[in-house]
């Protein structure tokens, strides 16, 4: 591997690379950049995440990775949801070790040397509604907020609790979280998540939220 495209990499902005990005710096035939990255794979210089998509690595120093932008990286129209978002947010103290997503496009999953990150469908309709842009290092991350996490759960796992009761029992999530959270995201997902079903058991979630502040205040 010659020694400048170890430079290039070392000054590459992000720790993950397409074969695209590799095409437009590179003023070389396609056979000639294979080989590089071929080469560079065997030095453990980079690594294959997918087709087309490389981690880069370097052994003499440490290189930190966020498996949030990574995922959005995997698998573009995206975002951080469900139980992944859900632990986030310390709304379930459950450790999740696959990366799960909510996208508008069909369902993958990719084991990589990163995790696992696993993405369902979700209906393409204000796909990013209750959803928060981070900023991160090298790029960017879409993760879900709490109400939004959880109503992609209810859409994805088809799961329903009759009440705050039943929910908090059964995930484990503190009332104390759900009365302190953002209530205003929750009417607007109560309006305007695109499933019925949802809505409904949103919305019950909803009342009884408004009922318990309204009887403690």
């Amino acid at each position: 591997m010659k020694k400048d495209f170890r430079d290039f990499l070392d000054e590459w902005p992000r720790n993950f690379i397409h074969d695209k990005d590799l095409a437009t710096q590179l003023s070389l035939t396609s056979g000639s950049r294979h080989n590089l990255i071929y080469r560079a794979i065997k030095a453990g210089r980079l690594t294959r995440l997918k087709p087309g998509l490389y981690i880069i690595t370097n052994k003499t120093k440490h290189i930190s990775y966020d498996q949030f932008e990574l995922a959005l990286v995997l698998y573009e129209s995206s975002m951080i949801s469900m139980e992944s978002a859900l632990s986030y947010h310390n709304w379930i103290p459950e450790a999740v070790y696959t990366y799960t997503s909510a996208t508008s496009k069909r369902g993958r999953e990719f084991r990589t040397p990163l995790g696992m990150f696993s993405y369902e469908h979700v209906p393409e309709k204000n796909l990013y509604l209750g959803v928060a842009r981070r900023v991160t290092k090298t790029g960017i991350a879409f993760i879900a907020d709490p109400w939004r996490a959880l109503a992609d759960f209810i859409y994805i796992r088809h799961r329903s609790w009759p009440n705050l009761k039943h929910l908090e029992m059964d995930l484990r999530i503190e009332l104390y979280s759900m009365l302190e959270s953002d209530l205003t995201q929750l009417e607007t997902l109560c309006s305007q998540y695109p499933s019925p079903r949802v809505r409904a058991a949103l919305t019950i979630f909803f009342t009884e939220i408004i009922n318990i502040k309204r009887d403690n205040s």
